[in-house]
């Protein structure tokens, strides 16, 4: 690799398009094994249950839509005291309304994405939204046990490239480089910066916290620390 690592940039359609895949992956998911996990009882990451998770999505795609109609000079919807459970009370739900509610959340979310006429009017935190989005879905998918080789390298790689404005102190003065198939290595580059180069889903299991077994991490990599919410 080169002395300077310039990010490749990624078009934002790529973005939206990959947020279309992991929603659906995520929900796909949950619809099939729900029953199999224990959503209200057993801790999937740390102490937070499944129900848990789901209720955050659920609330997180509710905050982005209202960012993007806010941006865009829409009205916001009346306010729905039915819908809007907060984490403590709206992980204890029944598994089929926690499901309920990430779809219409989901979908809330989907359509606040195409009104938007122009995303280059937007400041750069809205337009950042598809992105985040993203990446929070492909790593609280993992938290539903989804092993990293599940998620595709093209995805994988848009969520690499998105990353570094998700966590801007974790990987400040690190460059994060895609190379499908290789094991993350630490690289120094000329400027002062450090690389990390290797398999986008690798990159994502350092930098998440989410490593397992079958994820060996070089010790010779930073510690980001384990952030549990995304």
């Amino acid at each position: 690799m080169g002395a300077d690592v310039v990010p490749t940039p990624v078009a934002h359609d790529e973005v939206l398009r990959s947020l279309e895949r992991e929603t659906a992956a995520l929900l796909s998911r949950v619809l099939g094994e729900f029953l199999d996990l224990d959503l209200d009882r057993e801790p999937v990451v740390e102490n937070v249950t499944g129900g848990d998770l789901l209720t955050y999505l659920s609330r997180e795609a509710d905050r982005m839509a209202d960012e993007l109609l806010i941006a865009a000079g829409s009205p916001l919807p009346p306010y729905d005291s039915d819908r809007r459970w907060d984490l403590e009370r709206g992980g204890l739900r029944p598994g089929a309304v926690l499901i309920e509610d990430f779809v219409e959340s989901s979908e809330r979310l989907r359509d606040a994405i195409a009104d938007v006429q122009n995303w280059s009017a937007l400041d750069a935190v809205i337009r950042g939204i598809p992105g985040r989005r993203l990446v929070q879905v492909i790593v609280h998918h993992a938290d539903f046990r989804r092993p990293w080789s599940a998620l595709a390298t093209e995805d994988a790689a848009i969520a690499v490239t998105v990353l570094p404005s998700v966590l801007p102190e974790e990987l400040a003065g690190i460059s994060l480089v895609s190379l499908p198939g290789q094991p993350p290595v630490l690289v120094q580059t000329g400027k002062g910066m450090r690389a990390i180069e290797g398999d986008p889903r690798a990159l994502l299991a350092w930098a998440s916290g989410r490593t397992g077994n079958d994820d060996p991490i070089d010790a010779s990599l930073p510690d980001p620390g384990k952030r549990i919410w995304f």
